[in-house]
């Protein structure tokens, strides 16, 4: 049985859905959408269709992700359970489609690979899903990764059969509905956690690295029990000292924090210093002075 939502709870998810629309509306393609069902009436306001499709993608965070088979170009079969262990970025696209997929797909290729040059090359899995079932098969979904020299290591395109593409469709909260010309849906790219569960989504054809950076560094670095071991301890650091850097293009280690943690520490060590030599300096002339006081009373 599920619990009442608190007026605090309902405020809260309200905002979320705000700032996500916005997202979504300031990340698109140059057409204003980011895709054929995400879209305003005449006053500018979102549409019906927009919020319900929203509202089933957010819903989907925080949710396990099934074990549905997939299949490469290779005939090679692949689970979503394979993936387990490190983060998995997924992205559901039809191959056809002209508009908003490859920009998409060329986006989160440039967000994937500024990733890995800051946390590492094998750090996390991609996988892009063809979800067409009578075009996008495994084969054509290898041909289209090659076409955009995305292919390889750690990246899979992937087709699958009807019922396991409609499962993983469910599971990501990524709504698709076809149309005469192809295919409505919202442009997605879901980032799913090493214990199969769906973190973050981000939303729009052309999105910023960081968009993509900042969930894969909070689950490779992140820690829940911080400082509780030294592997802890250095999750730790790498994620408040691992930033993006605007001006070159990728992540970096911040070697600043470190400067500060000096400057602080010697700070410290010079206030400790001089508080500890005025209390010595103190007690010195209080046990002179009482010394002092004594020998006048004897005399």
């Amino acid at each position: 049985m599920g619990k009442t939502k608190t007026h605090s709870e309902t405020l809260t998810r309200a905002l979320g859905l705000v700032t996500v629309t916005l997202g979504v509306l300031l990340c698109a393609p140059g057409t204003g959408t980011a895709a054929g069902d995400i879209s305003t009436d005449a006053s500018g306001a979102l549409s019906k269709k927009t919020k319900e499709v929203i509202e089933i993608s957010q819903a989907a965070v925080g949710r396990q992700v099934g074990n549905y088979k997939l299949y490469g170009a290779n005939g090679a079969e692949y689970h979503i359970n394979d993936f387990r262990g490190k983060p998995l970025v997924i992205n559901m696209i039809y191959s056809s489609c002209v508009e908003s997929c490859p920009p998409l797909v060329t986006s989160l290729g440039n967000g994937v690979d500024i990733a890995r040059d800051g946390m590492g090359k094998e750090s996390f899995n991609v996988i892009t899903v063809g979800f067409d079932t009578a075009f996008d098969t495994p084969e054509h979904m290898g041909e289209y990764g090659e076409m955009l020299e995305l292919a390889g290591k750690n990246w899979l395109f992937l087709g699958g059969d009807i019922d396991q593409i409609q499962g993983l469709s469910n599971d990501l909260g990524f709504m698709f509905y076809p149309t005469k010309n192809g295919f409505n849906h919202l442009d997605q790219v879901t980032v799913i956690d090493g214990k199969g569960v769906v973190h973050t989504q981000i939303y729009g054809a052309n999105f910023a690295p960081t968009q993509l950076g900042e969930p894969l560094k909070a689950i490779l670095f992140g820690t829940s029990t911080p400082y509780a071991s030294v592997d802890d301890l250095v999750k730790r650091v790498r994620l408040f000292c691992t930033v993006y850097d605007p001006e070159l293009g990728r992540y970096r280690f911040d070697y600043g924090i470190f400067v500060h943690l000096l400057a602080g520490a010697t700070f410290l060590l010079l206030v400790g210093t001089f508080l500890a030599r005025q209390l010595w300096r103190f007690a010195a002339e209080s046990k002179a002075a009482k010394k002092s006081a004594n020998t006048g009373n004897l005399a």
